[in-house]
Formats: structure tokens, sequence, C-alpha cells
């Protein structure tokens, strides 16, 4: 693997406030990765901050310190400046009138003058942004959509494995021949591995290869996770939060899930009852796309989910190579490529015919038919 590791690493010792962070609703190799460099970055003394739109797992073997946020709050300060060389302060008040705010300053002695007064966009409170998984910007949701300025101006390194990925960093780390972000990163971090690093990277390397299942893993796949535990990592703690905290109430639901699997064309499809999303597994996202991937010729899953009884929620997600953004553009569709959602003013019956039919005729014409 042929990684710019001069350039990372000229870019991660030239910065000391970092934000990491990746797309809505990120998966689990996603959040453990980002948990291993946190765990390296504070270490290194830089201050860090792990910001994530959407649902995040809850996982055990992560840091307990580490407070993953989901959206970003006071990035940047606007300064006023005051020359009080010549006459000092006496009392400084403000009030907020019709939308606009009043600063009163009162002077000690002489006048303040309009030339004594200057303005300033003040500094970002990130010097750098290291996004995983995030395959374009706008699949970041609202960390990117209401700080855009932020994202232009502030340098970024991009890690991902996607061969979709946009390349929209000053620096993109893009590995499509990888089973994992958490194999990239070994490769970056291998120098600084401690055992809750190792754990974190193993545990997304585990959740990305479903336990290395994944056709994709090859014997230097099993000689790094052998490496992780060398170092150790916790593999049984892993394989306990992935695997074995699944209460009776999700499982059932999960079970609903796949009993009421559909398939029409290259659409499967199932839905949800109103009382059912709350024990949804953590890593339902993947299960889906397993789901998909280990169904012949399916190349996109919908998930319907009743709000309201004219108010239908639906979760789209497609392969690798279908955009499910481009899918579901004329319905409104928002996410990001492997995941969109809609919502429908319909009952859940209605919402499944009128959408199923519209996906799969666009999967036709993709498909040539």
């Amino acid at each position: 693997m042929d990684l710019p590791l001069k350039q990372l690493s000229k870019l991660l010792s030239s910065s000391n406030r970092i934000l990491l962070t990746g797309p809505q609703s990120p998966s689990v190799d996603i959040v453990s990765t980002a948990a291993a460099w946190w765990l390296f970055l504070t270490k290194q003394q830089k201050l860090v901050d792990v910001v994530f739109d959407g649902q995040v797992h809850k996982l055990k073997f992560l840091p307990k310190r580490l407070d993953i946020k989901n959206q970003l709050q006071d990035i940047n300060k606007f300064r006023i400046v005051l020359d009080i060389s010549k006459t000092k302060v006496k009392q400084l008040s403000y009030d907020i009138k019709d939308n606009q705010l009043h600063i009163d300053i009162v002077p000690e002695d002489g006048l303040f003058d309009q030339s004594d007064l200057s303005t300033h966009k003040g500094d970002y409170k990130y010097d750098l942004i290291i996004t995983f998984g995030a395959p374009s910007l706008d699949s970041m949701g609202s960390v990117f959509d209401d700080n855009r300025s932020f994202f232009h101006e502030v340098t970024v390194i991009n890690v991902d494995r996607s061969i979709l990925n946009e390349n929209f960093g000053q620096l993109n780390v893009v590995e499509s021949n990888v089973t994992s972000l958490a194999e990239i990163s070994y490769h970056v971090l291998n120098k600084h591995l401690d055992q809750k690093v190792a754990t974190c990277l193993l545990g997304g390397m585990i959740a990305a290869t479903n336990s290395f299942q994944s056709a994709q893993v090859n014997p230097g796949t099993l000689e790094l996770a052998s490496q992780l535990i060398i170092k150790g990592a916790d593999r049984d703690q892993v394989v306990e939060s992935l695997y074995r905290t699944k209460d009776i109430d999700t499982l059932k639901n999960w079970g609903r899930v796949l009993s009421r699997l559909r398939k029409k064309g290259n659409v499967i499809s199932s839905y949800l009852q109103y009382d059912e999303l709350d024990n949804l597994p953590q890593d339902f996202q993947e299960m889906v796309r397993d789901l998909i991937l280990s169904t012949p010729d399916a190349q996109a899953a919908v998930i319907f989910y009743q709000v309201e009884f004219y108010k239908t929620e639906v979760w789209l997600y497609t392969i690798d190579n279908i955009n499910a953004l481009d899918l579901s553009r004329d319905l409104g569709g928002r996410g990001h490529r492997r995941l969109a959602k809609i919502v429908i003013d319909k009952e859940i019956d209605q919402s499944r015919d009128l959408i199923i039919n519209k996906i799969q005729k666009k999967l036709d014409i993709i498909n040539g038919l």
C-alpha cells in the first residue's frame, strides 16, 4: 500500500486542533477508526473532537473518555478590538434589540473614536479536518451543510476506501483494495499502537469484514489482524460488543424485517411498524447492506417505516456502483450515495408500490433494459 506518509506526518505535526468526522450515521468501521485516531492524536497533545451527524453506534470497546458529538458548535469567533492605549474603559454593557447587538462602552476619561475600533474574523476552532469513509462532502449531512465555508477554508485529509470517492480533500488517502478503513489506518498508526488503539482498529476490521468472512479478506488481512492481537487488541471485547449484546426485542425486530422481505426485479424491500424502530440492531445499516449482497441480482434495498398514518419514511440502500441519491432525486431523497431517506405523505402500502416501481424503472435504465 503506497500511502502518502510524509505528507500526512507534515500536516499532523503542523496542526494542533483537529476535527475527526465522516458520513451521516457512520458504520462501525468508521466510528472505530475515528476512535483509534482520537487516541493517537490526543497522546500527541492535540485538541481533538469527533463529530458525526445522525445515529452513532454505541460500542463497549471504544474509549470511555471519547465523547462523540452530533453537531459542530462554536467553530469560530467574530472579534471586536478597541484600542484603549489612550482612553481607558470605565464600564461595558450590551443588549440585543431587534436582532441587533448593542454594545455600550463608557470611557474612564476622554472619548473613543471610530478609528479606535477594528473587527476581525477570528480563527476557526480547528486547523485540520480528517474525514473517514465520506465519499463526498455532502454525505456528512448537517456537519457539512451548516459549515460549508469552514470545510472550504480549512485543510482536509480525506481517508476512504470507496472507488466513488470525489477526492475533495487537500490530501486524499483513498485505497479501494482494502477491507476497511481500519486496515488503511493500521499502516499509518502501526508505530504508535497500544492496546486501546489496536482494539479499536480490530473492531473496525471485524465489523467491516463480517468477522473476516468477506470475499475481500486475504492472507495479508489476517496477518494484520494477528499483529493487532499481538499488540494487545481485545478480540473478546470486540466480539461481545458487536455480536453478543443484542437483546431479545432487537433480535425479534430484525426477524420481523426478514420475515417481511419481498423481491421485485432488482429491489428487495421490507417494513417496520411504528413501535419497532427503537429496537433495531446498532449495525442495522451493515446488516441491510449484507442482505443486498447475499440476495441474487439485488441492487437496492428499501425499508419502509410508518411515521404517521399518512406519512411514511423510506430508507433506500444501494450497492457500491448504484447512487441512492440519483435513484431518489425526483422523490426528494436526502443523504449520500449508499443511503438516501425519503418522506412520502401516503400510508405504507401506497408508498411501497410508488417507490419500488420508480426505483425499478431507473435500475432498468441503468442496466440497459
